[in-house]
């Protein structure tokens, strides 16, 4: 659906530090295999953040279709969420994930995944390039 607009938008510039589900799961096998974890609370980190502009570079070399990022006022985003038909509970959850974005509550690297699993976290441009080489690769 993003392709077809050529942006990707935000509440703010949205330093995220995304992580990728299997680096999640190993992290998580780690905690299990392990001793010594009782009590600790530890966060699945990508290997560091990613601006608002480096996720729309990504895009580009994703789909050969040059995206911007774009920062949107709450109003606009919340018009855009309304005329997409979405519910208003989903509206409402999407603006709070974004303004929590916007605020830096996912401007964070921890290290646990690697420190858990015992591997580097995998970078947003590899968790790309492997969801691109599926799709155009399935397995049958």
């Amino acid at each position: 659906m993003l392709a077809g607009t050529g942006m990707l938008t935000g509440l703010g510039e949205s330093r995220l530090s995304y992580v990728s589900r299997d680096d999640v799961a190993a992290t998580a096998a780690g905690v299990l295999a392990q001793e010594g974890h009782v009590g600790a609370i530890y966060s699945a980190t990508g290997p560091r953040t990613v601006t608002g502009a480096e996720r729309a570079e990504a895009a580009t070399a994703l789909t050969g279709k040059p995206f911007a990022f774009v920062v949107l006022s709450q109003e606009q985003l919340r018009a855009g969420l309304n005329q997409a038909s979405l519910p208003e509970d989903v509206v409402n959850v999407v603006i709070s994930i974004q303004e929590d974005f916007a605020q830096g509550v996912f401007d964070v690297v921890t290290g646990h995944v690697e420190q858990l699993s015992g591997r580097a976290p995998k970078s947003l441009d590899q968790v790309l390039t492997t969801l691109s080489d599926s799709a155009q690769n399935p397995v049958l």
